[in-house]
């Protein structure tokens, strides 16, 4: 019997999260044993936790808010990918050290691809000037996106990005951020903001909306969305694939979609 493929998640708080139903469903797929648990990790506790998983055995883990920039230092190598977003959501241990990668880039393309939204991404706006916000637009600008992005101190957050993408910056709820989301094709909140992360009416009428939030429902921005007529998502669908290219990393083999999104029930 092969030996058990012990997967984790972490961040602070992990008052919910579906990373470990869609590890063991990625693994059962693939017919190895193993699981996944949900572990909350702060900050000062993530090099404790990462060298506990490596002593225990564990495959890899990925990570959440806040520990996604707070890892880089504990590892040995990176992706291009990681190391342009200053960004890691996908964490390996093996003998040639503890590796990061971000899934979250290119997960967010496989989204939009299988959502039939690839053709919204042409003038994208970000909520937020984060990791998260860093990896997508990493992955959105070479697949041609021009993007913009609200931060609530954008002298102070565009040092990080860099090497990420030629993004333009806005001030938060200033007169330019308006006029950018106004002509934005995708908006994408990558904040942990859970109400109104952007007025909908300073939206143009065909943006997609995504909220990068997912919470057992439809977050309150989704759903006042499309009751207002946007065609708008919730963080489940790019949760459903950033994993399965996560689960390649750690597995080497490929999971399809379908089973890790009936795993979780998306689309909804």
């Amino acid at each position: 019997m092969s030996t058990p493929v012990r997967l984790a998640v972490l961040g602070e708080p992990l008052a919910f999260t579906l990373s470990p139903v869609l590890h063991r469903a990625g693994l059962e797929w693939l017919g190895l044993p193993g699981g996944s648990d949900a572990l909350p990790t702060s900050p000062a506790g993530l090099g404790e936790r990462l060298s506990g998983l490596a002593a225990e055995g564990y495959r890899g883990a990925n990570v959440t808010h806040p520990l996604k920039e707070v890892v880089l230092p504990f590892l040995s190598r990176l992706t291009d990918e990681a190391r342009r977003a200053r960004s890691v959501n996908t964490v390996g241990f093996g003998p040639g050290g503890w590796w990061g990668a971000s899934t979250d880039g290119p997960g967010f393309l496989d989204f939009l691809a299988a959502a039939g939204e690839s053709r919204r991404l042409a003038r994208t706006h970000l909520l937020g000037a984060g990791g998260a916000a860093r990896s997508l637009a990493v992955a959105l600008s070479a697949a041609g996106a021009e993007v913009t992005v609200s931060a609530r101190d954008p002298r102070r957050a565009a040092p990080a990005w860099e090497a990420a993408c030629p993004a333009r910056f806005v001030a938060w709820r200033s007169a330019e951020e308006r006029l950018a989301l106004g002509r934005a094709t995708l908006v994408v909140n990558c904040t942990p903001l859970r109400d109104e992360p952007a007025p909908l009416e300073q939206l143009g009428s065909g943006a997609l909306i995504v909220d990068l939030v997912y919470e057992s429902e439809l977050t309150s921005w989704v759903v006042r969305a499309r009751a207002s007529g946007f065609e708008a998502h919730d963080g489940l669908g790019l949760l459903v694939f950033q994993a399965r290219r996560s689960l390649a990393l750690w597995t080497g083999r490929e999971v399809p979609a379908d089973p890790l999104a009936r795993a979780v029930g998306w689309p909804r």
